[in-house]
């Protein structure tokens, strides 16, 4: 029965990309036409699509160690770590904004 219950408690905390999954800002208010908020896409092959806020697309990869994201670029500051809230968000953890995947 532990066994079960840690495993159920553990399954939160890690996201599976079996296929293309996209994640988008809750609750963004875009202030102009190129103000697109967050945006996450993660591909199974390890790549990984990130716009920390506008529309610039930067192309990365990323990890998943346990209950952390970690997504790569060789823009801007280089990376980013989101904390895995659910199976369908994500947190980024400098900047607390909260990802939710796109069904």
């Amino acid at each position: 029965m532990t066994v079960l219950l840690f495993a159920a408690g553990c399954k939160k905390d890690r996201i599976t990309v079996d296929q293309s999954k996209q994640y988008s800002q809750v609750g963004h208010v875009p202030m102009n036409a190129y103000d697109g908020g967050w945006g996450l896409t993660l591909q199974p092959e390890g790549v990984a699509d990130l716009s920390p806020g506008g529309d610039i697309v930067y192309r990365g990869t990323y990890k998943i160690n346990g209950s952390k994201l970690k997504v790569t670029t060789s823009q801007n500051s280089g990376s980013y770590t989101f904390e895995i809230i659910s199976d369908t968000q994500i947190r980024e953890k400098k900047y607390g904004v909260i990802l939710e995947l796109i069904e």
